[in-house]
């Protein structure tokens, strides 16, 4: 019984993988910089101490460098409370050897999460849950903040900084044997139309100083007659 219910959760997030990584990623009508950049965003705010923000982090940085908003938002659900022990432990141990200063152990992690959580718990309503989950991770962590900030922007940049390029060559490499193209054919007509607004827009930009040069000498000869 318990077999055969694990077989089962397994088919089913196989099936979600698969379809987040075809549907979402591989067949999205972006281009592969935009929604390799939004992986790796999301990558990188995963891995920072910025828990309860890191969806809205996530959409302001891909609208911020016009990355595709909506690609990396599940990856921020790789920090979650079973995650984030490890995580921001290691993250916490790269700061404190930059910096030579004292480790705390590991159980100290566990307990501030345990004590955020059963803060959370005493929330009357969702928003009410979510704040006090949030201070409390910020109340606890603002006692290792200097080693942890420095851990997790190091962790962050060395994991964004790869997966950003491997992910671009995947997509381009995906894309290229299966339709020839770097663009699904979908989004084919919409390319094609927005290269034509921008092919006649530079056309106008560049027809304007001439027009002005033409008008001068025929405004000056009204001026004399």
């Amino acid at each position: 019984m318990f077999r055969r219910h694990v077989l089962a959760r397994y088919r089913l997030y196989s099936r979600r993988i698969r379809r987040y990584i075809f549907h979402n990623i591989l067949h999205a009508d972006d281009p592969p910089h935009k929604l390799a950049l939004g992986i790796a965003l999301a990558m990188f705010v995963t891995f920072t101490p910025t828990v309860g923000l890191q969806m809205v982090l996530v959409f302001f940085l891909a609208w911020l460098l016009r990355g595709n908003k909506v690609v990396g938002v599940p990856l921020v659900w790789l920090s979650n409370p079973i995650t984030i022990p490890p995580i921001f432990y290691f993250n916490y141990w790269v700061g404190a050897v930059v910096m030579g200063g004292e480790l705390k152990g590991f159980g100290w992690f566990v307990d501030s999460v345990k004590f955020a959580e059963s803060q959370a718990a005493n929330g009357s309503w969702w928003g009410e849950s979510w704040w006090l989950r949030v201070s409390s991770y910020f109340s606890s962590l603002v006692e290792i903040a200097v080693p942890l900030w420095l851990g997790s922007m190091i962790v962050a940049l060395a994991l964004a900084a790869p997966t950003y390029y491997i992910c671009y060559w995947t997509i381009c490499w995906y894309r290229m044997k299966r339709w020839g193209q770097l663009v699904p054919p979908s989004a084919q007509p919409h390319a094609e139309q927005l290269s034509v607004e921008r092919r006649l827009s530079k056309e106008e930009s560049k027809a304007a100083p001439n027009d002005a040069v033409e008008t001068a000498p025929s405004a000056e000869a009204n001026a004399d007659s």
